[in-house]
């Protein structure tokens, strides 16, 4: 598949996806404001997204105005374009703000083996409690609410996807690697790839890999994909 043609699905997914998840939209003329009343402590969720050229001092105030009359301290921007956020990243770093890049890998080439170990599928249910464990880890002077709409908010995918929440259990039953497969339309994102620092190297991650794209293809998808910081170990 021409990767343009690839892109501009996972662009048109990625818009949908996010858009059906949304308690509210705020349109502007170069972008939107995600915002999901629900789950304020999500900023993924509630951001603004730029998909057309525009100022950033523009950008800038707008966040200020729709995330702060919304009651979030945090402001989350997203460039659609990497060329245009990167140009825009070092008025936004005046501004306060710390700049990353997200890159998009897409799936090509032979499908490697199952591997053969312990990933399984599991209900949201048996998944929450690892999900509460990581929060609180990774943020823990966060509010138990915070932890818990962070944890919850993996509810919402289902709104504009199937989703299969893949994981991999220690001997006492608690799952200490993970992952979120969601499917449609022929195309298939595997994201959120968490593995507990003292189960790393043991293969985890690459088997829930391996089991998306196995599961993906089952299912008549023909596009697989992953995003990650440009800097991060997914890239390897």
């Amino acid at each position: 598949m021409d990767t343009s043609v690839a892109l501009r699905r996972i662009a048109a997914f990625e818009d949908r996806f996010a858009r059906v998840q949304a308690t509210e939209i705020v349109e502007f003329g170069w972008g939107h404001a995600l915002l999901q009343h629900d789950y304020p402590a999500s900023w993924h969720h509630n951001r603004v997204v730029v998909t057309s050229e525009v100022e950033p001092a523009v950008v800038i105030v707008a966040a200020d105005k729709v995330l702060g009359d919304n009651g979030h301290a945090h402001r989350l921007v997203n460039f659609t374009d990497g060329p245009q956020g990167a140009a825009a990243a070092p008025a936004f770093e005046a501004a306060g703000y710390e700049a990353e890049r997200i890159v998009t890998m897409i799936h090509s080439g032979d499908l490697s083996a199952r591997v053969r170990g312990p990933v399984e599928a599991l209900s949201f249910d048996e998944l929450r409690q690892s999900l509460l464990e990581d929060w609180k880890a990774d943020y823990p002077d966060d509010s138990d609410e915070s932890h818990a709409q962070l944890a919850d908010r993996a509810r919402l995918y289902s709104l504009g996807a199937e989703v299969t929440f893949l994981g991999v259990r220690d001997a006492s039953g608690d799952v200490v690697a993970r992952g979120e497969l969601c499917v449609s339309d022929g195309l298939a994102q595997f994201e959120n790839v968490v593995t507990r620092p003292e189960h790393r190297g043991k293969g985890y991650a690459k088997g829930m890999v391996i089991e998306a794209l196995h599961r993906a293809r089952d299912a008549g998808c023909d596009l697989s994909f992953l995003t990650a910081e440009a800097t991060s170990w997914p890239r390897a």
